[in-house]
């Protein structure tokens, strides 16, 4: 059946050849617009690494110079990292709260960031660093690839650690090895050196970005005790996780709680926000869903102009054929076999089209001139687009010959040859 398929598209090949070069052009345009669904799909449901569920920010502030409430440093006689722990203890007591956490440049969605190189013998990685206390990882959820928690709790707590991403331990130490227990020196500075104590899953800045290497330094809250600068705690965040039990009007019952208990010294409760309202904020401020649904809009556009496009060729292609369909009705094909026949040299017309268009689509991803910033260009992501991109092309073909097909076959063999 093939052999003879081939042979009636060579034999056709003036008006195939023309239907040859559109499934190939669009076929590669297709492709570019599946792979980038598929990126934004895959990209967007692949875990961030964090769980915000459950989840707020406390905002404290500092009574200002000129304020009535001020007090001066002279009549103190608590630091500002005592009267900032106090408050954070105060928190940790309240009825519902589960873990409470101090951090930099690490809290999800926070849009403030910290890299720097980190070495191991030979093997050089660049880190986003996020410097924590240890309940930052009871807080997100935070876990180890095979999903536990407190180990990575109990042991950042050990003098010098860090904690890095699997990514991070695969760059430094190839598959199949780890990192873990190891020394690893910032390249820039010999004498600052952490021990691996744990090695956490993959972390992701956003639902929308890529994964990267990153790493988990400690805020040890003895030593905040010591500093007495106003502006040292201004750069800190204050995160906590609350019980499901406890988290029904958690910020109104909180406020009205904590807003005398978290007056101490010069700090003062200014706000409480969950978790969910700060992503929103965050996709706000960087337009991702804008974006998204922009081009969205434009995809669904193109893709029913192709859909109608492919359908309509072959919708008119078959519609014309009622001569060549009744010819061999009368000489004895059956409806179903000479329906299969068409459906075949349809498939066999696309799978001609694809190879040379495949080559082309990859090596336009190896060029990357597709969107690498959020997924690396490999052969599994060229091969699932490329499947989806023929399958879906396949069905339009499909739908494109069997509606008018089925009309053809409805009519007496000796009618269609007598019309022609």
């Amino acid at each position: 059946m093939i052999k003879h398929i081939l042979k009636q598209i060579w034999v056709q090949r003036i008006t195939n050849s023309w239907l040859w070069m559109e499934l190939f052009l669009v076929s590669i345009f297709l492709w570019f617009i599946i792979d980038f669904l598929y990126v934004t799909v895959n990209t967007y449901y692949t875990p961030t690494g964090f769980d915000i569920e459950h989840t707020y920010k406390v905002d404290l502030d500092q009574m200002s110079l000129e304020s009535e409430d001020y007090i001066p440093t002279d009549k103190k006689k608590t630091t500002v990292g005592e009267d900032y722990l106090t408050i954070v203890n105060r928190i940790r007591n309240y009825p519902g709260v589960e873990a409470v956490s101090i951090s930099s440049c690490a809290y999800p969605y926070c849009g403030a960031n910290s890299f720097n190189n980190y070495q191991l013998d030979t093997a050089q990685v660049n880190l986003q660093l996020r410097f924590i206390t240890p309940d930052f990882f009871r807080v997100f959820r935070v876990t180890t690839p095979d999903g536990k928690i407190e180990s990575l709790v109990s042991n950042f707590k050990q003098k010098n650690s860090i904690v890095i991403s699997k990514d991070a331990d695969l760059k430094l130490m190839g598959e199949g090895r780890s990192a873990l227990g190891k020394t690893l020196s910032q390249s820039e500075v010999d004498s600052v050196s952490k021990k691996v104590t744990g090695i956490c899953s993959y972390i992701r800045y956003s639902e929308f970005a890529k994964k990267y290497p990153c790493a988990f330094l400690g805020n040890e809250e003895s030593e905040m005790t010591k500093v007495n600068s106003s502006d040292y705690f201004s750069g800190l965040d204050l995160c906590i996780r609350v019980s499901p039990e406890a988290d029904h009007n958690f910020i109104s019952k909180f406020r009205k709680d904590m807003i005398s208990l978290s007056r101490v010294g010069n700090f003062f409760l200014l706000d409480v926000k969950s978790f969910a309202d700060i992503r929103d904020s965050y996709f706000k401020m960087t337009g991702d869903f804008n974006e998204l649904k922009t081009r969205m809009a434009v995809i669904a556009f193109l893709l029913v102009n192709i859909f109608l496009g492919i359908i309509g060729t072959f919708w008119f292609r078959t519609d014309y054929r009622k001569a060549e369909m009744g010819l061999r009705l009368a000489v004895g094909s059956t409806r179903t076999s000479l329906f299969r026949l068409l459906i075949a040299e349809g498939v066999i017309l696309l799978t001609l089209a694809i190879i040379p268009a495949g080559i082309i689509s990859f090596n336009i991803g190896k060029a990357d001139l597709v969107d690498v910033d959020r997924m690396d260009f490999t052969f599994v992501r060229f091969i699932c687009g490329m499947l989806i991109t023929y399958l879906l092309m396949a069905f339009m073909i499909i739908l494109g010959i069997w509606y008018p097909a089925r009309q053809a076959m409805k009519i007496q063999p000796a009618e269609v040859l007598h019309e022609q």
